[in-house]
């Protein structure tokens, strides 16, 4: 008489349904992988413009406490912010208006930040400025 072995349990996956697992995974991230270098170019830009509004910020209320900036072109005009200058007169004689922009990330501003004709910086959001600041 023969005895009936009891039906085992398979427990785990086959060689097949991990490799079919492993490719799945390989196409999504090849098609994942090449986007996530369009996302950080988007950051850089995301930061450049919001250091341009905080270099506009401290040149405008520079400019209405009394600051006197240098004239001449967008980087020679961030530069002085960035340093940071006293007003000559007024009220706030020993205020420091300064931007908290480092001068290491000032040259990606220089594509918002604009000069009008009468020599005061604009923040441009739509970036046509010059990019090298002159």
């Amino acid at each position: 008489m023969k005895t009936k072995h009891a039906d085992r349990r398979r427990s785990g996956f086959s060689l097949i349904e991990l490799m079919v697992v492993i490719l799945v995974i390989g196409l999504i991230a090849s098609i994942a992988l090449p986007n996530l270098g369009f996302i950080s170019g988007q950051a850089d830009k995301v930061k450049d413009k919001r250091n341009a509004q905080t270099i506009i910020l401290a040149y405008t209320t520079g400019s209405a406490a009394g600051v006197e900036w240098p004239e001449g072109d967008v980087a020679t005009q961030v530069a002085a912010v960035i340093e940071g200058r006293k007003p000559t007169s007024g009220s706030l004689p020993n205020m420091l208006f300064q931007s908290a922009v480092t001068a290491d990330n000032a040259p990606g501003t220089y594509l918002y930040i604009g000069v009008r004709s009468s020599g005061e910086l604009f923040f441009d959001s739509a970036g046509g400025q010059d990019p090298t600041g002159h």
